[in-house]
């Protein structure tokens, strides 16, 4: 079994060194001068698989949520891919998270939490981001109406 080694995207960046994409000028992953990730077809495709295997990274959606990179080309959910200066060290499985789309933050006081209310909070009231100790009476009784107002939609 493979070491298991979980990175930030800095630390990522910081070790591994992606390339810029020489080939498309609007490229995604751009720091504000250059983007890095390069796309699953045409000339970019054919780019990524002439490089070392050892040096390319697939950017993926997550089985259950987030996005994440991995080491390899892979197929199944990708992005779309990277390649590196530094090659990875094949006896291990990298992970790179680059976003979790099922956490939340309270804007109030930083509690984190992931369930079904969160996301009916942030998905009905972009501007309400607090959890339900941080939220004023009036804001939670406006969650609750509509999501009643839901209910009632559903069962008709």
């Amino acid at each position: 079994m493979n070491e298991f080694i979980e990175l930030t995207e800095e630390e990522w960046f910081d070790t591994f060194k992606p390339i810029p994409n020489h080939i498309d000028d609007n490229a995604s992953f751009n720091d504000g001068e250059q983007g890095y990730m390069f796309e699953t077809y045409g000339a970019e495709l054919d780019f990524v698989k002439a490089q070392d295997p050892n040096r390319i990274w697939t950017y993926c959606d997550g089985d259950d949520s987030g996005t994440y990179i991995f080491q390899g080309m892979r197929i199944v959910n990708r992005i779309g891919y990277f390649v590196t200066t530094v090659p990875f060290d094949g006896s291990k499985d990298y992970q790179i998270q680059i976003s979790d789309e099922d956490l939340y933050e309270c804007e109030n006081c930083g509690e984190v939490w992931e369930d079904e209310v969160a996301i009916l909070h942030y998905d009905k009231f972009e501007d309400l981001a607090k959890c339900a100790g941080c939220a004023t009476m009036e804001e939670l009784k406006e969650i609750e109406e509509m999501e009643n107002e839901d209910l009632g939609k559903m069962g008709n």
